[in-house]
């Protein structure tokens, strides 16, 4: 039994440490099962613990549930599938669970038709990963399936970096499909799980508003935003990315749609620096996060400002600014003004036409802030 002070944050599953009354924290067993009450014995959530880490336990199950049940992450996940058939419908490729949000804290799992790609971050999570294939196997029954547990968070809650293929058959480039466009991605050596789900619905706004548009895609990665756009009628689409494997992968995913893509690999901020002004009806800029936890919000509006401003001079008068944030340190109101100071920084008054976030199978957890992390901004430059 664990004793915690009075929490004001109504179902959040988080405790953190000093939140811990009795026993002390350095007692809890790592990874394992624990049953957490307030200081007058209500009842509060069952899950897991971890001494080591800021977040010393996390609940997902009730009274009548056990974390190390394998029928609750049978359950779980079959919950959350049915959840991304429901908002997402026709689509074989999504992000199948996001932890808390899905009720599993610590367990991503992205799906790419029939190869899946787990990221587990959590002690508590790492120690069920028999649970989790489980679950998996007689709930997806996927062919095959990567492992990417080489997250920094990891190395916070004590747990060695590692990747690779978990089990199954996983082709060196793994496909699936969005807006339209066939993509391939590298689910082991690529950049996190191998796609960023979240901006389908964001694409897709930009896919009905392109037709004969030059595009510009800023930090491309596999170029989904430029080859959405050419797959929907722009009339030319450019990437700038800074990785030579993603780059790689952006050229076989344009040959393989018969779609072309001017290709810039660099430095996001020099190579727009060697653009000519107003050279794109649409610029779509998709920063990697540049706040990775509180204190360094500061400097990293700093940087939305400067990377936009670059951006908000390259788009023709009329033409749109397509600007994201996947920072959740970073407050909505905050980002859109280092957005607009950094356009006029560049000589451009901007007109605000839509707000946009992550898809709905990137689901939010109601009391959980952290869960609502993608701010996504659609500007008209002037």
């Amino acid at each position: 039994m664990i004793r915690v002070v009075a929490r004001s944050r109504p179902g959040h599953p988080w405790v953190f440490s000093n939140e811990v009354v009795e026993p002390p924290v350095a007692q809890l067993p790592p990874g394992g099962a624990v049953e957490v009450f307030d200081p007058r014995g209500k009842f509060l959530g069952r899950g897991y613990a971890n001494a080591h880490s800021l977040i010393a336990i996390r609940l997902f199950a009730g009274s009548q549930e056990s974390p190390d049940d394998a029928g609750l992450f049978r359950r779980r996940l079959a919950e959350a599938l049915a959840l991304r058939e429901r908002v997402v419908p026709g689509r074989r490729s999504y992000r199948l669970c996001a932890g808390e949000a899905d009720g599993l804290p610590g367990l991503i799992i992205d799906r790419y038709e029939s190869v899946l790609s787990v990221q587990v971050t959590t002690m508590g999570m790492e120690v069920r990963r028999e649970l989790i294939r489980d679950a998996l196997e007689a709930v997806v029954r996927p062919t095959g399936v990567v492992f990417r547990g080489d997250v920094p968070l990891r190395t916070m809650e004590g747990l060695p970096l590692e990747r690779g293929i978990w089990w199954g058959e996983v082709p060196a480039r793994v496909p699936f499909e969005e807006n339209g466009v066939r993509f391939g991605a590298d689910l082991v050596e690529g950049q996190k799980t191998g796609f960023f789900f979240d901006q389908a619905e964001n694409r897709a706004f930009l896919a009905q508003r392109v037709r004969g548009a030059r595009v510009l895609d800023v930090y491309a990665h596999l170029g989904a935003w430029a080859l959405v756009a050419m797959k929907h009628g722009a009339a030319s689409a450019t990437t700038i990315e800074s990785s030579a494997p993603a780059n790689a992968l952006i050229r076989q995913n344009a040959e393989e749609n018969e779609l072309a893509v001017d290709v810039r690999h660099g430095d996001a901020e020099a190579e727009m620096a060697r653009l000519p002004s107003g050279s794109f009806e649409a610029v779509c800029i998709d920063p990697p996060a540049f706040a990775k936890n509180r204190k360094s919000a500061g400097a990293a509006l700093g940087a939305y400002k400067r990377v936009n401003q670059a951006a908000a001079r390259l788009v023709a008068p009329g033409g749109l600014l397509l600007t994201s944030s996947c920072s959740h340190h970073i407050e909505a109101e905050r980002f859109a003004e280092a957005v607009v100071h950094g356009a006029r920084a560049a000589g451009r008054r901007l007109q605000l036409v839509r707000r946009g976030g992550q898809a709905p199978d990137h689901p939010i957890l109601p009391g959980m802030p952290e869960t609502e992390y993608l701010k996504h901004l659609v500007f008209v430059a002037r």
